[in-house]
This record gives structure tokens, sequence and C-alpha cells, in this order.
């Protein structure tokens, strides 16, 4: 076998595990668990918990959040909510102190804007209940949400446990499988959930024990990888109960995915240079998980290039007509870019949306590399 061949053979393969054997690996080993459903908790066993959300310039969006808090089926006298005003240039802070009046609320205000790893640091300063539960303000989660879980965290080796981010229904075919790769993901964690732990938390609705909580360095981008990943380490579990359901509006366009994913996997590649345990076997508890689930997505970019070049230098007709295959594949792709009318037929689409992720996991790679300090996080 030649060398491109070679080359084309391991680049594929790899690709195959990281997105397809990799999945259908940890779904088969999560079958062998029994299927975990805590039962929810009675209105005496529920813990005390602290809602703790920073807000930048979140002043038309108080309202909604915090009603929909205090709207959750939770006993009277446990649930508290505690917001960080970060450096908002708005009425944030002023609509907040509003609510304050009427309910078990506290506000933090800071003068100066120091970033979500600040702020969450600030506010478990203060917390002093068993339990906290982690969300942002955009979302609206359901009724039931935090009883259940309040009812998976109470379980004896679980250190946190997510909620499952369900997207309001699409309105174009681009966000149509940008919620089917998103649908994809959650398999995979529920998978992993069942068989040992996630690696990470859906940020827009989870809870922790409290004193599992690690603070956060100056500038950390992704909270709710790295706090989970932090518990993890202690030797807890991290869950993720689908019976806790938070909505979100899905981007609708390329662009707004892009801003969001740039920010991400930045995030990524942040915590990997930070925090060198994480590919250390022996001090992380979901090495495989966490190199098969994410860092090999990231090196994903580079495979797909290295299999296009080695097809188009091979000298063999099956692996010349992949070559083939894969540029069909990124007409595609840039078929799509190019409109909304493209993007119509599904499998345009697909193309388009995985060839636009894979090249912003490229770009948020060299984006790191170039600009460490200048990273900042930014909603979307």
């Amino acid at each position: 076998m030649s060398t491109p061949d070679l080359i084309f053979l391991a680049a594929t393969s790899f690709i195959a595990y990281t997105y397809a054997f990799y999945p259908a690996a940890i779904w088969a080993l999560s079958r062998l668990r029994p299927t975990e459903c805590a039962p929810l908790l009675a209105d005496a066993d529920c813990p005390a918990v602290t809602v703790v959300i920073a807000a930048h310039n979140e002043a038309g969006r108080v309202r909604a959040r915090v009603d929909n808090l205090l709207g959750m089926d939770y006993p009277a006298g446990k649930l508290k909510l505690l917001f960080v005003s970060d450096g908002s240039t708005d009425d944030t802070a002023a609509r907040l102190r509003q609510c304050a009046d009427s309910a078990d609320i506290e506000v933090i205000e800071l003068s100066e804007r120091r970033g979500k790893a600040h702020a969450l640091n600030a506010a478990l300063a203060q917390v002093t209940t068993p339990v906290v539960l982690f969300c942002d303000m955009r979302q609206r989660a359901e009724p039931q949400a935090l009883r259940v879980l309040a009812s998976s965290l109470m379980q004896g080796g679980v250190g946190a446990v997510s909620g499952e981010l369900t997207h309001v229904e699409p309105g174009s075919q681009v966000a149509a499988n940008i919620g089917l790769y998103w649908r994809y993901e959650k398999w995979i964690r529920k998978s992993e959930s069942r068989w040992s732990s996630v690696v990470g938390a859906t940020g827009a609705f989870y809870a922790i024990r409290r004193e599992g909580f690690v603070p956060l360095a100056e500038g950390t981008m992704l909270d709710d990888f790295e706090i989970p990943m932090q518990i993890a380490r202690q030797g807890q579990r991290v869950l993720l109960d689908g019976r806790a359901v938070v909505f979100d509006e899905l981007q609708t366009d390329m662009s707004g995915e892009r801003k969001r994913k740039l920010r991400t996997l930045g995030g990524n590649f942040q915590s990997f240079a930070r925090h060198p345990w994480l590919f250390s076997w022996r001090h992380n508890p979901v090495w495989l998980q966490f190199l098969s689930h994410k860092v090999f997505r990231l090196a994903v970019p580079y495979a797909m290039a290295c299999a296009l070049v080695s097809s188009l230098l091979s000298s063999s007709a099956p692996v010349v007509a992949m070559a083939g295959l894969q540029i069909a594949f990124y007409l595609a792709a840039a078929l799509g870019s190019r409109g909304p009318a493209w993007r119509k037929n599904k499998l345009i689409a697909f193309a388009t949306v995985f060839v636009e992720l894979n090249w912003t996991a490229m770009q948020a790679g060299i984006q790191f590399a170039l600009n460490r300090k200048g990273l900042t996080w930014e909603k979307t």
C-alpha cells in the first residue's frame, strides 16, 4: 500500500471513529447499565438551592427570567435567586432590585465588567446552600426541571447534573440540520451519562453540590465544561437527566452559529492549555470520553484535509474515486453557503453545516494559537 493510501486510510478511520464508532460504542456500553431515573423528591427532602446567573445588559429579559424561575415546582423557602450584574451599562441591576422587593432575590452589582468567570466566583463566595443551579438569562425551564435535577443530584456519588436543552421549531433547513446535529450530540451525552459521566454539562441549566465547586481562573470561557470536569476529577459522576427540559431558540443562520461555535471551540482550546491533567488517564476519570468526544472532534478538520490531499495523490482507482466523492461533498457545501435556496435540499444543507462547523473548529484553533490573551466571553 502506497504512502498516500496509508494516509487516506488513517485519516478516514480517524473520522469514522470520532463520528461513528465512538458514539456507537459508548451507546452499546451504556446498554449494559440499568436505566437510572431517580424518583422525584418530596418537598421535605428537597435541598435548599441557590440559582446563580451572571448577566450583562439583560434588562429586557429580567422579568421573564425571574418569573420562570420563581414559577418552578420547588418548595417555598428552599429557593434563592442570586444575580450578578457584570458591569451592565443598562438598567439590568435596577430591574433585578425591583424584583428583589417581592421575592428572595439577591443582586451583586459589579461596576466593572470582568467576565462570566469572575461573576460566578463572586456569587459562589456568598452561596451557603448545599446545591447551586447555574443557568443563563435567555432560556426558560419547565416547571419540574429543578426538582428533577435535585433528585438526581442527591444520589450517592453524583456531583453534578444537567438538564436537556431543547430547541424550538427551526425556521430554516440549515437550522433543522443544526438541530439534527444537536440531537446527535445529546444522544452521545445521554449514553455517556448512563455509562459513567458526561464530559461537561448543558450550560443553560445544570446543578452541582456546592462543596464540589472549584473557583474558575480569570477569563475562563467555558464554565459549563471546567466546573463539571473538576467535579469529575474529584471522583463524582456528572449526569444528564433528560426529564429536566429547558428551551432555547435555535440559530437559524450560519453567521450566528459560527459566532457561537468560535466562542465554544476557542474555550475548549483554552481549557486544554490551562488544565493539562485532562490528558492524563491517571488524573482524568473520563479520559477516554474526553479524548474521543472533545479532543478528536477538534482534529477532524485536519484529518479531512489529509483525506482529500492523499486521495488526490493516490494511484489506486478506489481511493481516487473517493477523492471525487469528497470534492462533490465540498461543492455541495459551497452551494449551500451561497444562499438559503440551495439549502432547501437536505443533503446540501447537511454538507454545508458539517463543513462550516469543521472549518470553524480550525479557525478557533488558529485564533487561539495567535491570540490566547484576546479570548473573551461574549453572548450570542
